[in-house]
């Protein structure tokens, strides 16, 4: 096995295939409370400009309609993703009524979770997904279903796995589905093995002011990551799925499905899913025999410092890891080390915010040494060595991680006046822009962004190139150059609604 990765290493260096390496998909999914300026649930209805829920691929509501989902088209690379989601944040935060804000942590602020959640148990305005709502709501618990978080979802270039396989693995898998399959379980397999450094650097949500039943009388706040503990986003202890194999892994799952146990794939709350896109939540076998091509990471609090509530910064280090994986083997005993790192990034995540251990510093320090010279010895570009930098700062003083710098921010037990104040700022700004979509002003014209700002609000799908932009329902597309000027006499909306006629029936009913 040895010297079939030292041949991977080989060929991962060809400038072809090595530029493939570097081309990994990825999507964002953001969650984040609609509030007051006073920090109390928002009882606005969700924007009516908006009402396309049931269709929208990109702007939507949550477990409650105060909550926005955020969710971006897969590109390559980190810097691209994160641009797509500053443009959806500018378009809702322009729907916002002048005392409304996005909150920007994980944690729903204390007034809220102290005299709304009886509100925010019944505001929910989507018939279609009533039924998944109310089970998940009576099974966990609302403290639990409203907390923020940003989703990651990654996807290595198809090429590549094509690649590999008829180079490397034909004698080991029956086919390249299976191969595939395999290869994004090795991955999600390695971040497991991490998912405690990720928590350590990322975790950012050290206080609440609720889920007394959960918590035992013993833990004292703050700590480095609820929503990353056994407290937070998690199943119950006796529902857990392990990552121990494949085989294990999807049998577990689907068997949970089949007998009522989850509702549906969207109940699993590990910290990886093994995704496909437009995929059958109920029959992930199915999924399977089709070929499993992204994973979805779901452990990841709000990161109030970034922007959007994630960097890109966050994005390359998950990505070095991941790329490591394919020229690098598991460890033997796998069963036994992923359920020391189950513990591990327990322990991490009830840590004090400042608190690291000599253990832990070692070993992200050995981490981080290998991504070092994985980026050294494949001519990584350089916003990955940027990325280890600011990691390794981190793993030297604890008082640098996320949930190290809001510990100096908590006021009276809450970080209310530290998420109001970054809420306020970011509403401001957003308000303030000159352009239409400040992310992507740069590359292309106003009338170009207003046509993709209007196109996302009405649910059609769009695709930023590099001097054109596509928009598309089904198959109708029409394609427009980046600096195109355009007759929008009559709004860039109705524009979209005449190119795109089929657009016109992604309109919610309103009552």
């Amino acid at each position: 096995m040895a010297d079939k990765y030292d041949q991977i290493k080989s060929a991962l260096k060809e400038p072809a295939l090595n530029a493939k390496m570097f081309s990994c998909r990825f999507g964002l999914e953001a969650k984040k409370h609609r509030v007051l300026t006073n920090g109390r649930a928002s009882r606005y209805p969700y924007p009516a400009d908006l009402r396309t829920r049931q269709y929208n691929l990109y702007l939507n509501s949550g477990f409650t309609d105060d909550m926005i989902d955020f969710e971006t088209p897969p590109v390559v690379g980190s810097k691209p993703a994160v641009i797509n989601l500053k443009m959806l944040e500018q378009i809702m935060i322009a729907h916002l009524r002048s005392d409304e804000r996005l909150w920007p942590l994980s944690m729903a602020p204390a007034p809220l979770y102290q005299k709304d959640l009886d509100y925010l148990k019944t505001a929910f305005t989507k018939p279609w997904d009533q039924e998944n709502h109310d089970y998940l709501g009576n099974k966990y618990g609302i403290e639990k279903e409203i907390m923020g978080d940003v989703h990651i979802n990654f996807g290595l270039d198809d090429d590549l796995i094509t690649e590999l396989y008829h180079r490397f693995y034909q004698d080991e898998y029956q086919s390249e589905v299976d191969f595939r399959n395999h290869l994004y379980f090795k991955l999600a397999q390695t971040y497991y093995l991490y998912q405690w450094l990720f928590t350590y650097l990322f975790g950012a949500s050290p206080v609440t002011e609720d889920m007394p039943d959960s918590f035992p009388d013993t833990l004292e706040l703050p700590v480095r990551s609820i929503r990353a503990s056994e407290f937070g986003d998690d199943n119950i202890a006796s529902e857990r799925i392990t990552y121990n194999s494949l085989e294990e892994h999807i049998d577990q799952l689907q068997s949970f499905m089949d007998n009522g146990t989850f509702y549906s794939l969207k109940e699993f709350f590990g910290p990886v899913r093994l995704r496909r896109h437009n995929q059958d939540m109920r029959d992930l076998k199915a999924s399977l025999a089709q070929g499993i091509n992204y994973l979805e990471f779901r452990n990841f609090d709000l990161d109030p410092l970034s922007r959007t509530g994630i960097s890109d910064d966050t994005l390359n280090f998950l990505e070095l890891l991941l790329l490591d994986a394919l020229v690098s083997p598991l460890p033997d005993n796998i069963a036994q080390r992923l359920a020391a790192a189950r513990k591990l990034n327990n322990e991490v995540a009830l840590q004090k915010p400042k608190d690291e251990t000599d253990q832990m510093k070692d070993a992200a320090t050995a981490l981080i040494d290998e991504l070092q010279k994985f980026t050294e010895d494949f001519n990584a570009p350089r916003e990955f060595r940027m990325a280890l930098t600011f990691a390794k700062r981190r793993v030297e003083d604890p008082s640098l991680t996320i949930s190290g710098q809001l510990a100096d921010r908590i006021e009276n037990g809450n970080l209310l006046s530290f998420g109001l104040k970054i809420a306020n700022d970011r509403y401001t700004n957003n308000i303030s822009y000159r352009h239409p979509l400040q992310a992507i002003s740069k590359d292309y014209s106003d009338d170009i962004q207003k046509l993709v700002r209007a196109a996302i609000e009405l649910g059609v799908e769009f695709n930023l190139g590099t001097d054109q932009v596509t928009l598309a329902v089904n198959d109708h597309r029409e394609v427009y150059e980046a600096n195109a000027s355009l007759d929008l006499a009559k709004g860039a909306r109705q524009f979209v609604l005449q190119t795109f006629p089929e657009a016109a029936r992604f309109q919610e009913k309103q009552e």
